[in-house]
């Protein structure tokens, strides 16, 4: 049987203390050995108040967790994280995440060091034919603790601790998780990280929890649960039912359980901590949905657009695209002509998507779309936006092209988005306390 703890956030250090102690999950550690945490801070944006709740790891879990592992004698522990900049050139967002939640705090204080994981080596290894580039700095390690966050995901359901894992790789590792196969896609990459790395400890920072993931764009809610384990599965398999997912639902979770012959149900599991597992939070929606008829997201068909073909997203977008689209769709949203139907437009990305042979004007959104479809004979008008991540000024002149005219200063009110957009529907709900990602001197 595998002990997962799950226990209600109520107070700094203990609440976390309180599920190390139910899961045992500092047997086998000692003060000499070397402890990497590995959080989710998936992103991070200079001088925009965005919406954290849910996106990435609490401040306040590691500043908890820093301190617990101080207290078991222990003085070499390294923060190892691989975010990803969005636009080249732009430096490290994991300095970045590391600046704006005082992370420098733990580093005077207990001698904790931030590691951006792209600044450093990669080791290439093979898990049942795939190949990966995982940071060196793993073999460094004694002792691991996995700490992600309890949210959803669009493309792969959930993002917990198995998902985290992927933070470790390189680019190129990540960007072949998201190919154009049906059978060998990203479910099928995910399964096999926990052969890449097997954590000594999996905390679940549920504090907040969020639909509609992994980004600001979803919903947050405030949960105020911790998922502790020794087991990575498990505690994935708990966080999972937490947020209304059946383990046997999730594709990726489900084939990394029958590769270990363990069950979908929590018959190998004792959970820990008196919590109803079932009803303690609300069940979290994943995606967004389709409006079939029209081939659109909901949204875009209630907002009264018109004209346009936009296919749902698939598996084989990776990160640089997952970004980007949020100006495609925000430039649609916002266009100053959007009360009149688009002239047959439809939009692609991704490695999957295919023209439909329909649109008088086809949007090729990315590098991989460009060089899929751009001789595809189905297109009457391809309009491209290269790049990988995709080029901000070609997006400004394809919409042009496309005859979708963007409001004056589109760009910069992109820039300030999820403070003024996302961020609106949090400020005066006091549960939402941006102060836990943050640290106080």
């Amino acid at each position: 049987m595998f002990d997962v703890a799950l226990v209600k956030y109520e107070s700094p250090i203990q609440s976390l203390r309180h599920a190390i102690e139910l899961c045992g999950g500092f047997t086998g550690l000692s003060s000499m050995h070397r402890v990497l945490i590995k959080p989710n801070l998936v992103i991070w944006l200079k001088e925009v108040n965005f919406p954290k709740f849910g996106v990435i790891t609490t401040a306040r879990i590691i500043e908890d967790m820093v301190i617990l592992l101080c207290e078991q004698g222990v003085t070499d522990i390294v923060l190892l994280e691989g975010a990803v900049e969005y636009e080249k050139g732009s430096g490290s967002m994991v300095d970045e995440a590391a600046r704006g939640m005082n992370l420098s705090k733990l580093c005077r204080k207990y001698g904790m060091k931030v590691v951006d994981i792209h600044k450093g080596s990669f080791l290439k290894k093979e898990v049942d034919g795939l190949k990966f580039s995982m940071s060196e700095y793993i073999l460094s390690a004694d002792f691991i603790i996995d700490m992600p966050v309890l949210k959803t995901h669009s493309q792969a359901r959930i993002s917990l601790g198995i998902k985290n894992l992927k933070g470790l790789l390189n680019i190129e590792s990540r960007k072949r998780c998201h190919n154009a196969s049906d059978d060998q896609g990203l479910d099928h990459y995910l399964a096999r990280l926990p052969d890449l790395v097997w954590p000594s400890l999996t905390i679940i920072d549920g504090i907040f929890s969020l639909e509609r993931g992994p980004f600001y764009t979803g919903l947050a809610h405030r949960s105020d649960m911790i998922v502790a384990s020794r087991d990575l599965i498990a505690a994935d398999k708990v966080g999972s039912i937490l947020m209304g997912f059946h383990p046997g639902e999730v594709p990726y979770l489900k084939m990394a359980l029958d590769k270990r012959r363990r069950p979908c149900d929590l018959s190998d599991i004792r959970v820990r901590g008196n919590i109803d597992l079932k009803s303690s939070i609300r069940p979290h929606g994943w995606k967004f949905e389709q409006d079939k008829m029209a081939e659109m997201p909901e949204f875009m068909a209630k907002a009264g657009i018109q004209g346009i073909r936009y296919p749902e997203p698939d598996d084989s977008l990776c990160t640089y695209c997952s970004h980007f689209i949020n100006y495609i769709v925000m430039g649609i949203l916002s266009a100053k002509n959007k009360k009149e139907p688009f002239d047959q437009i439809e939009m692609l990305y991704g490695k999957k998507q295919n023209p439909s042979g329909k649109a008088k004007y086809t949007l090729l959104a990315g590098q991989c779309q460009v060089r899929a479809n751009s001789k595809n004979p189905l297109i009457k008008h391809c309009v491209k936006i290269k790049g990988c991540p995709p080029s901000l000024s070609d997006f400004n002149v394809a919409f042009k092209e496309l005859g979708i005219e963007l409001p004056e200063g589109f760009s910069q009110w992109m820039e300030k988005s999820p403070e003024t957009i996302h961020m609106r529907k949090y400020l005066n709900n006091s549960e939402f306390d941006q102060d836990l990602f943050h640290l106080k001197d």
